[in-house]
């Protein structure tokens, strides 16, 4: 009979998890709603699952614009499995609640799991000792559950937009909580569950199911005198048919859809992700994740998430090894880093090893206190299990407060809703539900209830085209507008524009851009006395004709740096001239491929410019290495190598500043610390 201890135990841990599935669910909506989500991965993925829902099972559209299903790169039937969830709430918010509630139930098996293994040694003869009901027990499988809740990996993988492998942890921790319990039609369930996630997750069928097809009936063996039983007695294995099935089925699934089904729907006639572990000539850009500091970085934030005490259970890990290894030995750093979804599938065993560690490690100190007689009394000294577990819980609180992702945390922010991310809406609403539409990555996942959803500037049939051009700067801004020149010759026009928005559609009258169009460029609205407040301020004059006001140097979500320059006219300008942030070499040559085209240039140029208004031009995230040299000039034209048609600098605060060539000003050397560059 179950007792209080265990039912205010339950009650708590179910507390957690709905407060888990609720913040999270706020959390990734907020996200989504302040455009942090993009059409990789949380828009292609819901047009895949929305089209399921609509009888198009895993249609999408692919970046080249050809309609395809979704098995050129991943085999996740789950996501036909949860289609249906859109005929509840008809929107890609719907995803990202489930997504939160589904790994926040993953607590509950933690919870079960915890309070059903065997803590004390000497439980068989020790009738209290044997009593899985009381609060020392409780207390230490709420904690287990509050440490997988509070995993930083897991957490961050719950924010990286929406993927079929978050739904991992609570399959696994079922699959194996039923496994414990040799309860093998559930344990089939989740299993089945486990295989329609994704291709590589078969592996982790395959271990876990092989894990209980060799498992005895005596749960007092450990786990090599287990082996050793079967060893001696083969036929032991049979009495568990179910995981022995599994065991098969999963590897017969693998090599199914790794060798043939992906093959088959892909052009490349193989899984376009076989360069992350093999560095060729047709993917040399993964030569750059070969870290060891980051690797074992990556490893160390696992174990610090799990207390530690995951090393004391080697097995459980053991079991989580086919994906633990392929993150560590990946190419691709997102793999690695502990911030992206990769991690979600690995956090379920060093949770089950944080509890495996915390029981061998209580059997071991109940053994010495029976060796030194040091207990005197059963009923009142401090069972292992709960110091155990509390301090193990600690370590692992310590950390979240480092790298997690709840107000806890010492980094944490909340994304806000801007008034431009509001505005959006107004041009969502006149683009109907069955129009083929293109758009920009950011807003995408804003879009993808269509069978149809080309990504710009593939255009092909579209009916509507809804550009935010703030995002030109996410590739080439020049070859943006070129293709927004071409839209207007090819027969589209402006249906509305504002604050950076512009909905185009085929066969509308052209029209000029309005003035309100072009805010994004002017100063930010958050500046109250409506000057700029640059972080590092200056005033470099180019020939009585532009000013410089200074610059902003910030990051990337992806550690890449870019400039947040500002500039004036000074007079009625008769010429669009070229503002030239650039990085420059030890001889103050700009390095090639690092200099800084700026969306602004191309959409409002200077000579567009009003008198005492303020423009912002930002530069395309870059890879800057550890220290970057960064100057300023202004060119009549585009040829920076035609000294004759620079423009000549005329004033110069302040002073330290050194003027080169008297044509450009070297702003400083700046090193990197951290993910922030600091000005030397």
């Amino acid at each position: 009979m179950k007792s209080r201890a265990h039912f205010i135990a339950l009650a708590v841990v179910w507390l957690l998890m709905f407060a888990y599935g609720i913040y999270f669910s706020a959390y990734s909506i907020q996200r989504h709603r302040a455009f942090l989500t993009n059409a990789s991965d949380l828009g292609q993925i819901d047009q895949a699952i929305w089209n399921s829902s609509q009888g198009r099972f895993l249609e999408f559209t692919r970046r080249t614009g050809e309609s395809s299903i979704r098995l050129t790169d991943h085999v996740e039937p789950l996501f036909v499995l949860i289609a249906p969830i859109f005929f509840l709430y008809d929107s890609v918010e719907a995803l990202l609640i489930l997504q939160s509630f589904v790994i926040a139930v993953g607590a509950l098996a933690v919870f079960w799991i915890a309070r059903s293994v065997e803590w004390n040694s000497t439980a068989k003869e020790d009738e209290n000792a044997a009593n899985q009901n009381g609060w020392q027990i409780q207390v230490a499988s709420v904690l287990f559950a509050a440490m997988y809740l509070l995993f930083p990996a897991l957490q961050a993988a719950n924010l990286a937009e929406f993927h079929a492998v978050t739904f991992v942890p609570a399959f696994v921790l079922f699959a194996y909580h039923y496994g414990l319990q040799k309860k093998w039609g559930r344990f089939a369930l989740f299993a089945f569950l486990l295989l329609m996630v994704k291709e590589e997750i078969a592996l982790l069928v395959f271990m876990l199911a092989g894990y209980f097809a060799l498992t005895t009936n005596d749960e007092r063996r450990t786990t090599v005198a287990q082996i050793r039983y079967i060893i001696r007695h083969p036929s032991s294995v049979i009495r568990h048919r179910v995981p022995l099935l599994f065991v098969l089925v999963a590897a017969a699934w693998f090599l199914l859809t790794v060798f043939v089904i992906i093959p088959q729907f892909n052009t490349l006639g193989r899984s376009p992700y076989y360069c992350r572990y093999v560095v060729s000539e047709e993917c040399p850009q993964v030569a750059r994740g070969l870290f060891l500091s980051e690797r074992l970085g990556y490893v160390f934030q696992l174990l610090a998430s799990s207390g530690f005490v995951s090393l004391l259970d080697p097995v459980s890990l053991l079991l989580g090894s086919p994906l633990i290894l392929a993150n560590v030995i990946s190419n691709y750093p997102a793999q690695y880093s502990g911030t992206f979804h990769y991690s979600a599938p690995v956090v379920p065993y060093f949770i089950l090893a944080a509890i495996g560690g915390s029981v061998w490690l209580a059997r071991v100190i109940e053994r010495w206190r029976e060796r030194k007689k040091e207990r005197t009394s059963r009923y009142h000294s401090i069972p292992p299990s709960f110091y155990l577990s509390l301090t193990v819980f600690i370590i692992a609180l310590i950390y979240h407060l480092v790298a997690g992702y709840t107000p806890l945390a010492r980094a944490y922010t909340f994304p806000q809703i801007s008034a431009r991310n509001v505005l959006f809406e107004k041009f969502a609403a006149q683009i109907p539900r069955e129009a083929k539409v293109s758009t920009t990555p950011s807003l995408h996942p804003h879009l993808s209830h269509r069978e149809f959803l080309y990504r710009y500037p593939v255009v092909k049939d579209a009916d509507y085209v809804m550009l935010d051009v703030t995002e030109s700067d996410r590739a080439i801004p020049s070859e943006f507008r070129v293709r927004y020149n071409e839209l207007l010759q090819e027969g589209f026009g402006v249906m509305a524009a504002d604050d950076g928005y512009v909905l185009l559609k085929r066969g509308a009258p052209r029209k000029d851009l309005p003035d309100e169009f072009f805010a994004p460029f002017r100063t930010p609205p958050s500046s109250s006395s409506g000057q700029a407040s640059p972080q590092y301020p200056a005033q470099i004059d180019f020939d009585n004709k532009i000013r410089f006001l200074g610059y902003d140097v910030l990051t990337d979500p992806y550690g890449r740096a870019y400039l947040q320059t500002y500039w004036q006219r000074l007079q009625t300008l008769d010429a669009n001239y070229y503002l030239f942030p650039f990085l420059a070499d030890e001889n103050g040559n700009p390095i090639a491929d690092l200099n800084f085209p700026m969306t602004v240039l191309f959409w409002y140029p200077s000579a567009s410019w009003k008198q005492n208004e303020v423009i912002v031009g930002k530069t395309i995230p870059l890879e800057w290495g550890e220290r970057a040299r960064i100057g300023v000039g202004v060119v009549n034209g585009f040829d920076w190598n035609d000294v004759n048609t620079r423009l000549r600098v005329t004033r110069v605060e302040p002073s330290d500043l050194n003027v080169m060539d008297g044509t450009w000003v070297e702003l400083g050397e700046f090193r990197k610390e951290g993910t922030e560059y600091v000005r030397k």
